[in-house]
């Protein structure tokens, strides 16, 4: 059973035997990165046709290869997401923070240099944490008030990105990671989140007069789906 099992590891993942020297798959790589999120929607509802808002993300990651070149990346990250438009007069926007679980399929380009460039894509899903809409004004009130019971409190996307590995230390590696995610679901409740608005008019919602229940009506089949851009540095042990 253990040679057949072995034979079909060097058939399905060439490097793994006399193509890798002495490399053993396993565990190679754990470290942590942070750094700053780019993101809006694609929606059909103009209510949330807003701009980009910027945002931090965070987390850690784990690297299991199976060949020097093939790996799988998981991660747990912390992501600020939502849209934003305005300028330093005042503006508005939705903030929607998530604890995102991506699995990344990696692939390294093998180089004899420093810099050692991967390239990967895989699935990644969403716990939302938080979700406000927000109002402020250099002349006016500033609002904010939760509209989680308006949103799913899961999401699902697909993460296409690269990074570059810098040699720093004998153990240790400098890490830039350049990512773009896109959202397959819809992460709005149209129904519910329509049903927490108590105010009778539309026409009542607006930043100078918000109630904690005062938010926009959004169309019945109202389709909002998250878009992020993100540029991380991190180390990796």
């Amino acid at each position: 059973m253990k040679l057949i099992v072995m034979a079909l590891l060097t058939f399905l993942l060439p490097g793994v035997g006399t193509q890798a020297g002495e490399f053993v798959p396993g565990i190679t790589g754990k470290g942590i990165k942070l750094g700053a999120a780019w993101a809006n929607v694609s929606t059909n509802d103009s209510v949330f046709e807003e701009g980009t808002a910027g945002g931090f993300t965070a987390g850690a990651f784990l690297t299991y290869s199976f060949t020097p070149k093939l790996s799988v990346q998981p991660e747990l990250l912390y992501v600020e997401k939502g849209t934003a438009h305005g300028s330093f007069l005042g503006g508005s926007g939705y903030d929607l923070s998530y604890i995102e679980v991506p699995v990344l399929l990696k692939y390294t380009f093998l180089t004899d240099r420093r810099l050692v460039p991967s390239a990967y894509f895989g699935p990644a899903v969403s716990s939302l944490l938080s979700a406000d809409i927000y109002s402020h004004g250099l002349f006016s009130s500033s609002h904010r008030y939760d509209v989680k019971d308006g949103m799913k409190s899961l999401d699902f996307g697909i993460v296409f990105g690269g990074e570059i590995a810098i040699q720093s230390m004998k153990s240790v590696k400098l890490i830039a990671d350049l990512r773009y995610t896109v959202g397959l679901v819809n992460v709005i409740d149209p129904a519910k989140w329509n049903a927490a608005r108590k105010i009778a008019d539309e026409g009542d919602w607006g930043p100078l007069h918000w109630t904690e229940y005062d938010r926009p009506i959004v169309r019945n089949d109202a389709s909002v789906k998250n878009r992020a851009f993100s540029i991380m540095l991190g180390v990796r042990f």
